[in-house]
């Protein structure tokens, strides 16, 4: 499915339309994410939603990132913005992480689609931190669903299959348990029962619109104000990295003069 970028989600303009300072290359890149939190968190996910979503450079940190013939060298960007990932609580790492961070922090609360007090779990952190803090499901925002997916969805529906609490007890008792198991795996199990849901009230409904239906349900899409609220300042952070690269090269030698010419027509804004 095609990722959108996050210009393009809720007629939000794009947000890096005003880092074009020698022409529309530099415009273009793709904006970089960090993604980080503590061990179990949900940060492989949450950065596999975010460039899901909205076509974004999302690395979790610490993550190694390979150097082979296939390896995209926007991975080795410095980061426009940090994602810090928290669980039900803010932890002292968490703390740590943003007070240490250089660039823009959006904080989230991931797995909301586990708590059923999410909101209030993400309100407290909120106050804790003294940033606002936005619980998200990121693993059914992330899922990738076929059409396969759906017919056993349908047929489950059919035949009047439910999810107890326990997805263990679903994954032993289900008609079909590789299937169960994959699902389980791509949606949790809040996300399964969202999709039985679905796809018993909609017949017509398949993969894609179940997708969009689970990503509308997950928090994913509130993600874009914060982020777009941090243009400026992504765009300052860039320009700053930027004509500090061209002082390093000047320095250096290479085509001194012309860099120094350079340098002298721009300003930090």
């Amino acid at each position: 499915m095609h990722a959108d970028t996050l210009g393009e989600v809720d007629g939000v303009e794009p947000i890096l339309s005003g880092l074009a300072f020698d022409g529309p290359d530099f415009a273009r890149t793709p904006l970089v994410v960090d993604v980080s939190g503590a061990p179990g968190a949900g940060s492989s996910t949450m950065a596999a939603a975010l460039a899901a979503r909205f076509g974004v450079v999302a690395r979790p940190v610490g993550q190694d990132r390979g150097d082979g013939p296939d390896h995209d060298r926007r991975l080795d960007d410095p980061a426009d913005l940090l994602i810090r990932v928290i669980g039900a609580q803010a932890r002292a790492c968490d703390r740590a992480a943003i007070r240490a961070a250089e660039v823009p922090v959006v904080v989230v609360a991931t797995k909301a689609d586990t708590r059923p007090d999410a909101d209030r779990l993400a309100a407290n952190a909120s106050e804790d931190l003294a940033c606002p803090v936005h619980p998200v499901s990121a693993l059914p925002a992330a899922a990738r669903i076929t059409s396969a997916d759906v017919d056993v969805l349908r047929s489950w529906a059919a035949a009047g299959v439910r999810v107890p609490e326990s997805a263990a007890a679903f994954a032993a008792a289900a008609p079909d348990q590789g299937s169960a198991a994959r699902l389980l795996a791509l949606l949790g199990r809040a996300g399964l029962v969202e999709s039985l849901a679905a796809v018993s009230t909609d017949p017509d409904l398949d993969a894609q619109a179940l997708a969009v239906r689970l990503r509308q349900a997950s928090g994913l899409d509130a993600l874009v104000a914060p982020i777009a609220a941090a243009s400026a300042e992504i765009a300052r952070g860039r320009r700053v990295r930027r004509l500090s690269g061209l002082r390093l090269h000047a320095a250096r030698g290479f085509d001194r003069v012309a860099l120094v010419r350079r340098l002298a027509g721009e300003r930090v804004r």
